[in-house]
Order: structure tokens, then C-alpha cells, then sequence
């Protein structure tokens, strides 16, 4: 099965497997200290060396080195047992014996070897004995008497962590560290298509015209991204449908238009003047419902624009025709959009500034990410209530309808469409000290 394959395959079978794989991992990791590793050597002390140490020598490590050494000083008095240690008169006489002392001169400590390991096969026997021999696997304190005092031999404490149990310990660290990129790679091999889907849906929220989701990854995201794909699709159909019936009625309205205003030639002046005047307010919101109909339908291309340079050359073009605009602060700024569009929307927002202003001031900067174009004017302001009807088409700012101080109530609806196709919002506030901010926040390009 190829690794593509793999990655077709349901969530539930994907995580079933990576569990079974880690538990094989495991396992086979604990069968390999057990051939590996080699067994812990049992550390235990015999009778005869016990004997040789408190005569004051030493038994050779070397030929022992599964021994387990003694620890070895003086002291006035006889020495103590630990809890849980016993004496055994019968032992304690053996070794008297070896030191050639009398018993009251020798102490044998130690703890049974059933109260060290209860399930021993020798149960009733307190310690170990082979060909005659006396072995003790369990701590003891060994004392003989001299004329300097109590010479005692008894096993050190055991340490935390036996040596064995250190191996083991490094063999599951091994195994985990080795289970950690197969973890990886599966949490990203999984992840990833999640996270491009919620991608991929998150930019068709902002933009109705983005990419269709790429149809991969376990087979219930590829179902979802199919779906996604074909709601798309059908959301799109929805509205070209309803948006070209618009444009035609729009446009075909021109004609009994032009009708009306040939045939009101022959009226009096006063009725004409009102007629003709009312039929060039409906030419006007024709031509701009045409216009909007025209700048949402169909995808535009996406090419790398400076709005900096935008911002400017639009600048200089109002400057030539007399209106007070100025550019109060920029930083670089790139995003992919059509550059038609993008000049439009900022066209009709430095436009909507000037309807209700003396003078504009615009302003580019960088916010985490995204691109953000403020144009400022000082002008009345807007009601709170009316800063996001004004948006909608045919709202505007001024109620009168008077032509004098605005259009027909579609600039701040065109540029918010615009701007949504790249990814982006226009929002108003109302400026301290009066006037209005319309701010255009635009996605950078990657």
C-alpha cells in the first residue's frame, strides 16, 4: 500500500494502526532487553568470606564479582540488628567456629530469606545453603570481638536503582524516544489536511471566489471538502444567477428610460425640468447597479499590488482635479488582488470622503499580517446606527437624496464587495472631534 494510500485511509483506522504499531514497538523493545540485556547477577555474601573479613582480610572481587562487598569498622559496643533482621544460634556457632572465637564473642545478623521474598521456593529455610556451603542473598551484620572493640562486617544499603533496573529504564527511554518522530509524523500527517480544510473554509467565508478545497487526507475530510466544494458551487450558481438577472433588468431599463425623457420634450417646462430630473437619478442608479453587477460577477486575476504606490497615484489624481487629498503616513505594503478592483474601492472611499468633506487624509500601515488603509476625513460623521446600514445599497449618508452631497447609495457597497473578494473588510468610525475613518484591512500577500 503506497504512503498516499495510507493517507486516503478513514481517521479511525489511521489512529488504530499508529496505536497498534506503537504497541508492537514497545513490545518488541521489552523482548529485546530480555535476549539483549544481560541478567541481573544475584549479589549475595558466603559464610567463609563473611569470616575472612572480620579475620581482616579481604576476598578477592575479581574471582567474586558477583559478590556483594562489606563494609567493615570498629566500634566499643556490640553492634544492633535492623528491623526485621534475626539471629540463628546454630549459624552464629559456624562462624564462630572459622574465627576459632567463643559464641559470645561473635554476632550474625540477617534477614530471612522468606521475609525478604515471600514466594521463594525455599519458604522455611531463613537462608540459602549449597553443597554445604552458607549463602546469604539478604542484608546482614556480621561483629566479632577484639581488644580494640567490636570489628563488624555488614552489607551496604541497597542503592534507589539496581544497575539492572538502570538498563531497563534506558531501554523504555530508548523506546519512547524512537516512538516519538513515529509520533510526529502521524499527528502531522493528520493535522495537516485539517488544517489546510479549515484554511480552505475559512478563506471561502471572506471570499466567495477562492479556490476550491483540495479533496485529500483521511476519506472524512475528503467527503467534507467534497460537499464543501459543491455548496460552493452552488452558492455561486445562486448568485450569478440572481446577479445577471439584475444586471439585465437594470439594463433594460435604460431603454423605456430614454423613451420617457424623448416623449417629455412636449410637456411644459416645469413638468419637464422634474421629469427629466428624475430620469437621469434613475439613469445614475442604473448605471452604477451595472457597474456593481459588472465588478461581482466573474474572478478577477490576482497579482501582487503595492497599495502604497495605489494610495499615491490616486492621490496625485485628485490632486489635479483641484481636491485637498494627502497621504499622512505609509509603510510597504503588498497583497494579491486585481488592481482594477483595489483602485476602485479606493477611489469610492476617497470619494465618499471628499461628498461630505473639504479634505481626505489617507494613511497606510502594517498590522500582523495585514495590510491596513485608513481614509480620514473631517466631516459631520455618521450616526452609530447608519455605520454599518451605510453599507448596504442604496443607504446613504445623507437621506435627502440630494445628489449635491453623494450618489445614489452603492460606493460603500461596492468597495465592501471588493474588498470581501480579496479576503478583506471596509469598516466606518466616527473620528474623535469629528469626521469619519473608513479603514480597508486587506490580508498581506505570503
Amino acid at each position: 500500500m503506497s504512503r498516499r494510500s495510507l493517507r486516503a485511509l478513514p481517521v479511525f483506522w489511521q489512529i488504530l494502526g499508529v496505536l497498534l504499531a506503537a504497541v508492537v514497538f514497545a513490545q518488541a523493545a521489552g523482548i529485546a532487553v530480555l535476549f539483549i540485556s544481560p541478567p541481573p547477577r544475584p549479589q549475595f555474601n558466603r559464610l567463609d568470606e563473611i569470616a575472612e573479613t572480620l579475620a581482616g582480610g579481604s576476598h578477592d572481587t575479581q574471582e567474586h564479582d558477583h559478590d556483594r562487598d562489606l563494609l567493615t569498622s570498629v566500634q566499643a559496643g556490640a553492634p544492633m540488628p535492623r528491623p526485621r533482621m534475626v539471629a540463628e544460634p546454630p549459624l552464629t556457632h559456624m562462624l564462630a567456629e572459622r574465627l576459632a572465637r567463643p559464641d559470645g564473642q561473635v554476632r550474625l545478623y540477617f534477614e530471612p530469606e522468606a521475609a525478604k521474598q515471600p514466594f521463594r521456593r525455599w519458604p522455611r529455610q531463613p537462608v540459602y545453603r549449597r553443597h554445604g556451603e552458607t549463602i546469604f542473598f539478604t542484608p546482614l551484620i556480621a561483629a566479632v570481638q577484639t581488644p580494640q572493640g567490636w570489628r563488624i562486617a555488614q552489607t551496604p544499603p541497597p542503592p534507589l536503582i539496581a544497575p539492572w533496573q538502570r538498563r531497563m529504564i534506558l531501554w523504555f527511554l530508548i523506546s519512547i524516544v524512537a516512538l516519538v518522530p513515529l509520533a510526529w509524523w502521524f499527528a502531522r500527517a493528520l493535522t495537516r489536511p485539517i488544517s489546510s480544510f479549515a484554511a480552505a473554509a475559512d478563506r471561502l467565508g471572506s471570499d466567495p471566489l477562492a479556490p476550491a478545497v483540495t479533496e485529500e487526507g483521511p476519506a472524512e475530510l475528503r467527503i467534507a471538502a467534497h460537499a464543501l466544494n459543491r455548496m460552493q458551487s452552488r452558492l455561486a450558481d445562486y448568485v450569478g444567477e440572481r446577479t445577471a438577472m439584475i444586471g439585465a433588468i437594470a439594463h433594460d431599463l435604460r431603454t423605456p428610460l430614454a423613451r420617457i425623457a424623448f416623449r417629455i420634450e412636449d410637456a411644459p417646462d416645469a413638468v419637464r425640468e422634474k421629469v427629466l430630473g428624475d430620469v437621469e437619478q434613475m439613469r445614475a442608479m442604473l448605471a452604477a447597479t451595472i457597474g456593481f453587477v459588472r465588478n461581482t460577477e466573474g474572478e478577477r486575476m490576482r497579482v501582487p499590488v503595492d497599495l502604497t504606490a495605489l494610495v499615491m497615484a490616486l492621490i496625485e489624481q485628485d490632486r489635479d482635479l483641484g481636491r485637498d487629498v494627502s497621504l499622512a503616513s505609509s509603510a510597504p505594503a503588498i497583497v494579491l488582488g486585481d488592481p482594477l478592483s483595489l483602485e476602485r474601492l479606493l477611489q469610492n472611499l476617497i470619494d465618499n470622503g471628499i461628498a461630505y468633506a473639504a479634505s481626505v487624509e489617507a494613511s497606510v500601515r502594517r498590522e500582523e499580517g495585514v495590510a491596513v488603509v485608513t481614509i480620514a476625513d473631517r466631516g459631520p460623521g455618521m450616526p452609530a446606527e447608519l455605520l454599518e446600514r451605510a453599507f448596504q445599497p442604496f443607504v446613504r449618508g445623507d437621506p435627502s437624496r440630494n445628489r449635491a452631497t453623494g450618489g445614489i447609495g452603492l460606493g460603500l457597497t461596492i468597495a465592501r464587495t471588493i474588498a470581501e473578494n480579496h479576503g478583506g473588510t471596509v469598516t466606518l468610525a466616527n473620528r474623535a472631534g469629528g469626521g469619519l475613518d473608513a479603514v480597508l484591512r486587506l490580508p498581506l500577500a505570503p
